[in-house]
């Protein structure tokens, strides 16, 4: 199938950026996109590759039962297709420290996370340690579960699912290097989604950014870095920013030709002046990190 962008879409840069990363949910191999994922109960495997500027091609390689429309819905959701980039555009080019760093990236989307449980977790791993490790204790947990897909003599790793983490001995995550802390937030934000306090519905149905920000902090293990992470990924909230976020702070620190990282008000200023626009331009500010 083939699925338009909203808009500009450039898919090198989205596989540039995913081929850095080391998770174990995904494949990035010859300009091409492989997942595994689980549909209303249905494992599926499907392929993602470049069309044409600012289109995708999708080839579905292994299908339990699926419907296409929802294989469909979830790539638009992954590589955010739908986001109006060219409003975000608008808003950049007026802005003295956006309209530095947007030519050069025209087209580049946010890659999200459209399962709940997923970003739950990558939040709670990413918490206080660098990405590298955090990718080796997903890779972990995932491995131990063993679900996969396999296709042409290779494995295709699937999310376990939020019962299964729930029920994750914690002396089985310490094995795996997972502080205890971290092994009691994971458990309880699986718990939350499995019995719908954290599910994606319902924080959906919440609505209000505010609003929903303080519920999800009002739990344990979930500060504003983490909630923000999943609001911005997930829920797709476009105002919402990762507050604290160390490679935000270094990236306005060389935008704004700063000697030290800006501290928290300066920050906060930015963030306030950048409103609905701010996921967006949290994504191209980290870009200029690579």
């Amino acid at each position: 199938m083939r699925i338009e962008a909203n808009g500009p879409f450039n898919y090198t840069m989205t596989y540039d950026f995913m081929a850095k990363q080391d998770d174990c949910l995904y494949e990035a191999h010859e300009g091409k996109l492989r997942r595994a994922i689980h549909i209303d109960g249905k494992a599926v495997l499907f392929e993602v590759m470049s069309h044409s500027k600012d289109a995708v091609d999708v080839d579905i390689l292994y299908n339990e039962g699926a419907k296409e429309e929802h294989i469909r819905e979830y790539v638009v959701d992954w590589l955010d297709l739908d986001y109006d980039l060219e409003a975000f555009y608008r808003f950049a080019a007026a802005d003295p420290r956006l309209s530095q760093i947007i030519g050069e990236r025209t087209g580049y989307r946010m890659t999200c996370k459209p399962d709940i449980m997923e970003a739950l977790m990558w939040a709670v791993l990413g918490q206080q340690i660098n990405m590298a490790f955090a990718y080796i204790l997903k890779r972990r947990i995932v491995e131990h579960f063993g679900h996969h897909v396999e296709y042409e003599g290779r494995q295709y790793w699937l999310m376990p699912t939020s019962e299964e983490l729930s029920s994750l001995d914690p002396e089985t995550l310490r094995d795996m290097q997972v502080s205890y802390r971290k092994a009691e937030y994971l458990g309880l934000c699986a718990s939350g989604v499995q019995n719908g306090e954290l599910s994606k519905g319902k924080l959906l149905a919440i609505g209000d950014y505010g609003a929903v920000l303080k519920y999800m902090t009002s739990f344990k293990g979930i500060g504003l870095w983490s909630a923000n992470t999943v609001l911005m990924r997930t829920l797709k909230y476009r105002n919402a920013v990762p507050i604290g976020d160390a490679g935000l702070r270094n990236a306005i620190r060389l935008t704004d030709g700063l000697e030290e990282r800006p501290d928290k008000a300066y920050i906060a200023s930015v963030i306030e002046d950048w409103g609905s626009y701010g996921a967006y331009a949290t994504l191209y500010m980290w870009h200029i990190l690579f």
